[in-house]
């Protein structure tokens, strides 16, 4: 079964969004899906048709500061005429982890909204067919954070595929590769010595390390503080 929430997107000229929902998620494959549901804007207030949409989620709270280094949900619907409901099913999210969507959508001139309101939901269930050892796929969130010294995670890879770690600065440039290649099934952890792929040390601030894992992609968030 697929959670299904709601999700309202403000308008290119703004608007006051609300959450309504409960979520309720099983799925195969050792992954989870949630289906997220929201009233079409118009491209001017709640007339016409707006001309795209940006759907993001983050593994922590969604803002206008983070938004861009959120990662964006491939194949979003084309905007329906304004009050149209829509929807469109997020795959691939790993159980017990809890997600957080928000939206924005543009209008024919390019005039982007703020972000809609910022639903919230964990994917819960039992995975199957996770592998072998029965190991779930997963990129844990940074310990300690804030960081100081080094920032860790737990890598949890269900079986052979490749992996590509990486931390980028708030303006999405990469910093590091923390990780590039193929990975052995099973549990390990990642230490990242807080420096940048030429040996200095990174400045205090925030970075996001995303994970690629075969075909799920995990974003963490790391405080650095020197």
């Amino acid at each position: 079964m697929l959670a299904l929430l709601s999700l309202t997107p403000p308008t290119a000229r703004a608007a006051e969004p609300t959450i309504q929902g409960t979520a309720d998620i099983q799925a195969a494959s050792g992954t989870a899906s949630i289906t997220l549901t929201w009233t079409a804007p118009g491209d001017d207030g709640q007339n016409g048709t707006a001309a795209q949409y940006d759907l993001r989620y983050l593994t922590s709270s969604i803002s206008e500061v983070n938004f861009a280094l959120c990662t964006q949900v491939n194949n979003e619907p084309v905007p329906a005429s304004a009050g149209t409901s829509q929807s469109i099913t997020v795959g691939g999210l790993n159980y017990g982890t809890t997600y957080y969507f928000a939206l924005k959508t543009s209008d024919e001139r390019g005039n982007w909204s703020s972000i809609s309101n910022v639903a919230i939901r964990t994917a819960s269930g039992v995975p199957t067919g996770i592998g072998d050892n029965n190991v779930a796929l997963k990129f844990s969130a940074p310990y300690p954070n804030p960081a100081r010294g080094q920032a860790s995670f737990s890598v949890g890879v269900p079986r052979e595929t490749h992996v590509e770690i990486e931390a980028f600065d708030v303006t999405g440039r990469l910093v590091r590769t923390l990780e590039k290649g193929t990975h052995p099934p099973g549990e390990s952890t990642l230490v990242w010595d807080l420096r940048g792929d030429q040996g200095q040390r990174v400045s205090t601030g925030v970075y996001m390390v995303r994970a690629r894992i075969g075909d799920q992609v995990i974003n963490r968030r790391v405080i650095v503080q020197n």
